[in-house]
């Protein structure tokens, strides 16, 4: 009999990659991933942000999610100041998830969208990290779902190539490249 009775949830899918039973705790955390991200966008302009990764994940459900992390270099939004670390999160199970990444993509390369494909979205996520450093302004508005809860649409807008230029060249001189 179901530990709950007939009230007991269906059995949650295995992770896609969990780590093999270890004998001791301390050796299921050296086989695991740290967490990340947790701060979102909201409403608001973030005029730059500069891109630390991107990168496509199984989520626990069995999920595909790309996610994209950011240092917060200017903002608007006083819940997000200048230094703040914060995540852009995208479900794949959702149909309007592959035309959002490929228009942050193209944001992000300063390249219409059309020049976006399917082998470059995976080259970003890679782990040469291509995009690491690129900038990118984001404007984030507060929508309804079809449901009625709250959303945060994030529309990604390009940072010319000269200013993309001048700051890899002050990274560079600071030593961060």
């Amino acid at each position: 009999m179901p530990l709950f009775g007939d009230k007991s949830p269906a059995p949650s899918p295995a992770p896609a990659a969990a780590p093999p039973p270890a004998a001791s705790p301390f050796d299921r955390v050296a086989a695991s991933e740290g967490r990340f991200g947790g701060v979102y966008p909201q409403p608001g302009v973030y005029p730059l942000l500069y891109i630390d990764v991107l990168k496509m994940i199984r989520s626990r459900k069995g999920e595909d999610v790309f996610i994209a992390e950011f240092d917060v270099l200017e903002s608007e939004v006083p819940s997000r100041l200048k230094g703040t670390r914060m995540s852009w999160a995208v479900n794949f199970r959702h149909d309007a998830s592959p035309g959002n990444v490929k228009a942050f993509l193209a944001a992000v390369m300063n390249v219409p969208q059309n020049e976006v494909d399917g082998k470059g979205s995976q080259y970003a996520c890679s782990a040469d990290n291509p995009c690491h450093g690129r900038l990118v302004r984001l404007e984030a508005t507060q929508t309804k779902t079809k449901a009625g809860t709250d959303f945060t649409l994030c529309n990604f807008r390009p940072v010319p190539d000269d200013i993309q230029v001048k700051a890899a060249e002050l990274r560079k001189q600071a030593g961060f490249i």
